[in-house]
């Protein structure tokens, strides 16, 4: 059985990251800042920016999913933000390399691609411009830089995920309603998305593939989050982009994940009609009195 580390382990993401992997038959060690229960042997917890911590956690890892920063740049200043992603992504890169961890996946992020709103062209795809906006997007572009060096340095496989707007498992209602409301509520986010459990299997394609090297790819769901036709969301806030590289019929989506669905056979399972069905039938079994 291969050991798989996974830091951020009980965050909105990292807990369906833990959840696929161990369905799928790893040892999974889960890291995060949240306390430790006394029941949990399969989890640590640890800061990120205590290399030797990272390095011991590490040690008889077979792979390693990184997903354990702060999410936004918003909640702390620009300093504090910059350590935690900067200095925790190269603890993960160097433990892996120090110990021989052949395969990693880290969390990018579309804010390398920077403002949405005025893309070069349209749909979004890993070699559109990096143009960060923030603190948070520049670092982002500045570990997956840091992760083709390590690739090149030590012959490990690295992959950095660029997930879209996440939906963690269960947060439908009081996490994404809202963007689905009405077309201008996700139009800085071109209405995309990606359901929590989508980039959980996304990780695991990479950490199971024997693909080589390092890669970025973008990881969203395959349509728009709003009924309207995307062809019409073009018209009305996207007339100024004259790079329309292909067809947009019906309601699909404006970022381009074709490269993993190619390089790793991955396909997203989650919409969010389907979010909202599972959300009302959980509202619907928590009102039901009991027979």
């Amino acid at each position: 059985m291969q050991k798989v580390v996974i830091t951020g382990a009980k965050g909105g993401t990292g807990i369906s990251i833990v959840k696929a992997f161990r369905e799928a038959g790893y040892d999974v060690l889960g890291i995060d800042l949240k306390p430790c229960g006394v029941w949990e042997t399969d989890y640590l917890q640890l800061d990120l920016l205590d290399g030797g911590a990272v390095h011991d956690a590490f040690a008889g890892a077979d792979a390693v999913v990184h997903f354990g920063s702060l999410p936004t740049d918003g909640w702390t200043s620009w300093e504090t933000a910059y350590r935690n992603l900067a200095l925790g992504g190269y603890h993960v890169l160097q433990a892996a390399a120090n110990l021989g961890i052949p395969r990693v996946v880290m969390a990018s992020s579309p804010q390398v691609y920077g403002d949405f709103l005025q893309p070069a062209y349209l749909p979004i795809d890993e070699d559109s411009p990096a143009l960060p906006t923030s603190i948070y997007g520049a670092v982002k572009q500045n570990l997956d830089t840091l992760a083709s060096h390590y690739v090149r340095w030590h012959g490990m496989a690295v992959a950095g995920l660029r997930p879209q707007r996440i939906v963690y498992e269960g947060s439908y209602e009081w996490r994404f309603r809202k963007f689905t409301m009405n077309d201008e509520a996700a139009v800085d986010a071109l209405w995309s998305y990606v359901d929590a459990r989508d980039v959980a299997s996304a990780c695991l394609a990479w950490i199971a593939s024997e693909r080589d090297g390092f890669e970025v790819f973008n990881v969203a769901a395959d349509d728009v989050c709003v009924t309207t036709p995307t062809q019409e969301l073009l018209r009305k806030f996207y007339s100024h982009v004259t790079d329309l590289r292909g067809e947009f019929p019906d309601r699909n989506g404006l970022v381009n994940c074709s490269k993993l669905k190619r390089l790793l056979g991955w396909r997203p399972e989650h919409r969010w009609q389907r979010m909202a069905a599972e959300s009302e039938d959980n509202q619907f079994s928590q009102e039901a009195p009991p027979r």
